[in-house]
């Protein structure tokens, strides 16, 4: 293997191996959610905004404001692990979360400013972290042969 193969290999290894703490930490975020403490909050934005990188793509933009012990926040977190960029997906986080609604909201009890409407674990998140644990194997696989080749 040469040095341009190799350090491909090692360029996606890095982008695995920072994609997989970031999977991992929004699973553990995910996971926490659960538990946080819930309080009422009023939806202040909402709407679909469409972006045209690789194509288009659709993001439900949704804001909202909550009071915790006399201290306003605001937060844009619908769920952990993201959704799916369609148009019909981002019109229904809209149409459920309509602006001056009154819904709930976990926050974390140790950050008030963490929040998110939908508490729990998407399974996207479980695959995202499949895909970056086998981009980072392949590219250790990789640098063990590299490694072995100079040898």
């Amino acid at each position: 293997m040469d040095i341009r193969t190799f350090g491909f290999f090692l360029g996606w290894s890095l982008f695995a191996l920072i994609g997989l703490i970031w999977n991992l930490r929004n699973l553990w975020l995910s996971l926490r959610s659960k538990y946080w403490n819930e309080v009422d909050c009023e939806i202040i934005e909402s709407h679909v905004e469409i972006t045209y990188i690789r194509g288009r793509s659709y993001h439900p933009i949704i804001s909202y404001r909550f009071n915790v012990n006399g201290f306003d926040y605001e937060g844009n977190k619908i769920k952990y692990g993201g959704m799916w960029r369609t148009e019909s997906v981002a019109n229904d986080y809209c149409e459920r979360y309509r602006v001056g609604d009154k819904v709930k909201v976990s926050f974390d009890p140790m950050n008030h400013k963490r929040s998110v409407l939908e508490p729990g674990a998407s399974w996207r998140i479980f695959g995202a972290i499949i895909l970056f644990l086998a981009l980072a194997a392949m590219g250790y696989r990789a640098l063990l042969a590299y490694l072995q080749t100079t040898n």
